[in-house]
């Protein structure tokens, strides 16, 4: 399937994020990551030119710590 990139971008909050991973398993593009950052475990977009702006990973998140931001590039 064919996915044409949205103007938008994920952006996570880092203060609502509590790292269930959900939306790592459920983007489609392979384009959030969950690592382990001085100890601690952080979620973030690993790749903003694999995101294409769908949302549907700011739909799964359970706190609502996704939301989509205008795309710089």
């Amino acid at each position: 399937m064919f996915w044409n990139k949205s103007r938008l971008i994920a952006n996570i909050v880092e203060d609502r994020c509590c790292n269930c991973g959900n939306c790592v398993r459920f983007c489609r593009h392979s384009a959030l990551m969950t690592a382990e950052v001085r100890g601690k475990t952080c979620t973030f977009v690993d790749n903003p030119k694999r995101c294409r702006g769908c949302g549907k990973c700011m739909l799964i998140c359970p706190h609502r710590a996704i939301e989509m931001v205008e795309r710089y590039c």
